[in-house]
């Protein structure tokens, strides 16, 4: 990413500095400036987009969903349609239940994305392509019983409220 922006501040100027020297029409010399300047802000609002985001995992409560308690942290980085997420809970599960995580569309679709059971030692590892991440608005944490057969999210314990581009 740092490259990009690099590469983006390189051009504008390159672009900029013959744009200014050469003796060119004073409205083609605006209107290919302007072009340029736009060209720099798509690669620069790009970073933005793929940018990763680390939060902590909290109980619900307060006057937020998840205003509460810190139960541990999640890190997530899209890029394009894949997404990697890596969760880490700080207190291990009750006797005879897993952690799961999951990506919720909370107040659209209200749909719940299982993305799996965190290891014993309170660590997620999930990697998927999806065709819309960004739809998703949170990211959450139930106790299940160990071996669920019920595909559905049990209470949730912990989670965190997805910062855009997420909730789109």
């Amino acid at each position: 990413m740092r490259n990009l922006k690099i590469t983006h501040r390189y051009i504008k100027f390159v672009a900029l500095n013959y744009l200014m020297k050469s003796n060119m029409n004073s409205t083609i010399r605006l209107t290919l400036i302007m072009g340029v300047i736009t060209i720099a802000g798509i690669f620069s609002s790009a970073g933005f987009v793929s940018g990763q985001q680390t939060l902590d995992l909290k109980t619900p409560g307060g006057n937020e969903a998840f205003g509460g308690d810190s139960k541990g942290s999640v890190s997530i980085v899209p890029k394009e349609h894949t997404v990697n997420i890596v969760a880490n809970m700080s207190t291990p599960p009750k006797e005879g239940k897993v952690f799961e995580g999951w990506l919720a569309d909370a107040g659209g679709s209200d749909y719940k994305l299982s993305v799996g059971e965190f290891s014993k030692n309170g660590t997620l590892h999930f990697t998927s392509t999806m065709v819309n991440p960004y739809s998703y608005t949170q990211f959450l944490v139930t106790e299940e019983p160990f071996e669920d057969p019920d595909p559905n999210a049990a209470s949730v314990i912990a989670g965190a409220q997805l910062i855009s581009p997420f909730g789109q």
